[in-house]
């Protein structure tokens, strides 16, 4: 994230020529899960200075959340923003802790001062965490970060978002075959199936010749139970 005070200098600069163009983010309170280092202290400055949104540092435990806060009410349209330090609480106590406290599951949840290759985003994400910043992030990052959360976005990088959505088809392939006993070229044409392609499309796609996609579809219909090209697409688009 912030490189500490060396580059304390450097963000006030930016902070300076970069004023002036708040957005207007009505409604919405960002709380910072932290110590009160000089790091926290000057992100919260920023944070109100820079995008014009209120903002708090809170020093307990993320599980007693929001201890000591008049937050009883929060009306349904407001945005709550959790900015948690990692670098100060263990990703296996924000899960729990978002698993555990009701109120963080009403509010947007980024993880910051996370080291590179920490390997816990596809958790996060699970988690309905939106976004992830690490210790080397530039500061222009981290406020075009949050700017991108509030407005509904996930802030992660495009490689690591690809590994978790491949993992994840992998998975999901991976228990259909189990459940089924599809195999992966069944499961790949039975997505083609279900995409509106016909035999032939499904032939020149895959390579594969036309008669092979037929053996491949009766196979297909058996294995799932369904009788035409329709009911196939129906039970893809339901389990795939």
């Amino acid at each position: 994230m912030i490189k500490r005070v060396e580059n304390l200098l450097g963000i006030i600069y930016y902070f300076i020529i970069m004023s002036g163009n708040k957005e207007n983010f009505q409604n919405t309170r960002v709380f910072i899960i932290g110590p009160l280092t000089l790091q926290n202290e000057f992100l919260l400055y920023v944070i109100k200075k820079e995008i014009g949104i209120e903002c708090s540092i809170y020093d307990q435990e993320l599980q007693s959340f929001p201890a000591n806060l008049k937050l009883d009410h929060i009306e349904e349209d407001e945005n709550l923003l959790i900015l948690i330090d990692s670098e100060h609480q263990s990703f296996e106590e924000i899960q729990k802790s978002i698993v555990t406290n009701e109120r963080l599951s009403k509010c947007l949840i980024a993880l910051f001062n996370l080291q590179e290759n920490a390997g816990v985003e596809k958790k996060a994400l699970a988690k309905k965490i939106r976004g992830f910043f690490y210790k080397d992030d530039q500061f222009e990052i981290f406020l075009k970060g949050i700017r991108y959360i509030l407005s509904g976005e996930i802030w992660i990088s495009r490689e690591i978002l690809l590994k978790y959505v491949f993992d994840s088809f992998e998975e999901k392939q991976d228990a259909i075959a189990e459940k089924t006993s599809l195999t992966p070229r069944e499961i790949e044409i039975l997505t083609l199936v279900s995409m509106g392609s016909s035999n032939d499309e499904i032939s020149n796609k895959i390579c594969i010749s036309t008669n092979t996609v037929k053996t491949h579809m009766y196979n297909i219909f058996k294995k799932i139970s369904v009788q035409n090209r329709l009911q196939a697409a129906l039970w893809a688009a339901t389990n795939l």
